[in-house]
């Protein structure tokens, strides 16, 4: 595990005001009390915004050239949520202060391994780790170490830790969040698109070296360690085979055929938008894929009477929409979906069930839940930064009769980190038995 960063960032940033173009000399300093309350607004990467690096003889080059420091590696990604299917990354930002920023175009070259040797040795920061690293991993893109300046905030006890919000705390200054959720996709990219990437990665090394310094003095560098490292490995879920049971309004259907039609139509939609890779509520609304479950249309001239299905994207598929009608309705009763979900291996029924079907296991819930909050009040921060809520819930439902030693062992199995641990062993041991 890394050590503290010197509290003093080697080239923090520089703030320009959003009616000059300019970039000023001034370094960013986090505000006292004779600064003005209003963040100072960053509109330009001090550098300028550099063209995206979309071949591979510009990638070997960004490689060698970021290779040859030895400073943090800011790191961002872009991708296209809810208009592609897939989260993978289309644009990767990459900063070091010494060698200054560059935008890897990755959906031209999706595949950026050769970036591992060069950035392999420092640590990666990142805002929202866990959100982005799946990301990374699939454009083959593996930090040897992470610094997450989100949780870092949270272990800090900030209330606001989106990045901006951050920003504004920790240095006085605020970014533009106008393109976060755009179409990344999209090709060329606007220019005030890479201008945003851009400064996505202008301030973390800042932030890193700011909130570094506040971990360390509040004893918590070690904590924050810890979680790092656990996003670092975190795996992904497994796929849950129910998973279209989550649309919006399904849990209105109180009928077996029904479901089974909205299960046959989820699955035509989610195979021909990762055909597509195409977001699925592109091709048909959740509402209207529940609507056409609720009341399914008896032919393809019904089909094609609802507005939404004659829109061209969705009407290229009229013939695949009616198929999966017909097979939802010809199943035979045995191979119905039941009405209610079934769980999953090792799945727990969901907590606001438990009062009325399992009232010991509720009882438990709520004496873990205060001990967690007691906690968490007394360290200034969010009780499921304290222990994460899916293993209280665990705990309260297995009632292990372990104390001491042997529930620390039973929590550490279940994911909890040893700085968690510490927290909280003493007060679950003591109210659970």
């Amino acid at each position: 595990m890394s050590e503290a960063p010197d509290p003093k960032a080697p080239d923090e940033p520089t703030s320009v005001t959003d009616t000059d173009s300019s970039v000023s000399g001034d370094s960013v300093e986090a505000p006292d009390a004779s600064e003005p309350d209003e963040p100072t607004l960053i509109v330009h990467p001090r550098e300028g915004t550099p063209d995206p690096v979309d071949t591979e003889e510009g990638l070997k080059d960004a490689a060698s050239r970021l290779a040859k420091s030895e400073m943090p590696v800011a790191v961002d990604v872009e991708r296209a949520s809810g208009f592609r299917y897939s989260d993978r990354a289309y644009l990767v930002q990459i900063r070091r202060e010494d060698v200054g920023t560059f935008l890897i175009d990755a959906d031209a070259l999706p595949q950026l391994d050769i970036l591992n040797e060069a950035l392999s040795n420092a640590v990666w920061i990142l805002h929202a780790a866990d959100q982005d690293i799946p990301s990374l991993r699939g454009a083959n893109l593996f930090p040897p170490e992470v610094f997450d300046t989100e949780v870092a905030a949270q272990l800090l006890g900030y209330e606001r830790i989106g990045l901006a919000a951050v920003c504004e705390e920790v240095l006085g200054v605020t970014l533009d969040k106008e393109h976060q959720a755009s179409d990344w996709s999209v090709r060329p990219l606007p220019h005030a698109w890479l201008r945003y990437a851009a400064l996505d990665v202008e301030l973390l090394t800042a932030l890193y070296q700011k909130l570094g310094k506040q971990l360390y003095d509040a004893g918590r560098w070690e904590w924050a360690q810890q979680e790092f490292e656990h996003i670092r490995h975190m795996q992904p879920k497994p796929e849950d085979p129910n998973r279209w049971r989550t649309i919006p309004g399904a849990g209105k259907i109180r009928g077996r055929r029904q479901l089974a039609i909205l299960e046959e139509l989820w699955k035509v939609r989610e195979r021909i938008a990762e055909e597509k890779d195409l977001a699925p509520t592109r091709l048909i609304r959740n509402r209207t894929l529940v609507s056409l479950a609720f009341k399914p249309p008896r032919n393809k001239r019904s089909l094609l009477n609802i507005q939404e299905m004659r829109r061209p994207r969705t009407r290229a598929y009229t013939d695949e929409w009616v198929a999966a009608i017909r097979r939802g309705k010809s199943r035979a009763d045995a191979d119905l979906p039941p009405l209610k979900r079934p769980y999953m291996p090792g799945e727990l029924p969901k907590p606001s069930g438990w009062k009325m079907s399992h009232p010991d296991e509720f009882k438990r819930l709520q004496v873990v839940r205060k001990v967690v909050s007691k906690r968490a009040d007394d360290l200034g921060i969010d009780p499921a930064r304290v222990l994460e809520p899916r293993v209280q819930r665990r705990l309260a439902w297995d009632d292990p009769a372990l104390s001491g030693a042997d529930l620390a062992k039973y929590l550490t199995r279940h994911g909890a980190r040893q700085w968690q641990i510490e927290q909280v062993l003493q007060g679950l041991d003591e109210a659970l038995h």
